[in-house]
């Protein structure tokens, strides 16, 4: 009489490694989406930054600066960060007396776009405006 050895799985050892390799994919997905997701969040407030230092700057070179508020319904409309192409970002400013001094104005510069959620960054600068 002579016993027979089988090679290979039995049927539940091919199933649990069969399971197993399907959730470290499943796993993997989920975090590469998770990465991409903060990467993109990353990637637009950068942008959103230089937006609105680019308004602050271009602010601050004015002569004269005018109290004024454009938000949230004026601005800039559809920015992105190539010049002439429509993007998500939009960007309003508000320009008011500076609470530490009569020469003083303050400028908020608002940029809020909208990607898996709405979002909004303001930098705020204060310029001296006296002789």
């Amino acid at each position: 009489m002579s016993i027979r050895t089988q090679d290979g799985f039995t049927f539940p050892e091919l199933l649990a490694a069969m399971g197993f390799v399907g959730f470290a994919v499943l796993a993997y997905s989920v975090s590469s989406i998770t990465l991409i997701r903060h990467q993109t969040i990353n990637d637009s407030s950068t942008v959103a930054v230089h937006l609105a230092q680019d308004k602050i700057e271009e602010l601050q070179s004015l002569r004269t600066l005018a109290d004024g508020d454009s938000c949230p319904q004026g601005g800039d409309r559809g920015l992105s960060a190539k010049s002439g192409v429509p993007g998500i970002f939009n960007r309003c400013w508000r320009i008011a007396p500076s609470q530490f001094g009569p020469e003083l104005k303050q400028i908020d510069v608002t940029v809020s776009w909208r990607d898996h959620e709405a979002r909004d960054l303001t930098l705020s600068t204060l310029v001296f405006k006296g002789e």
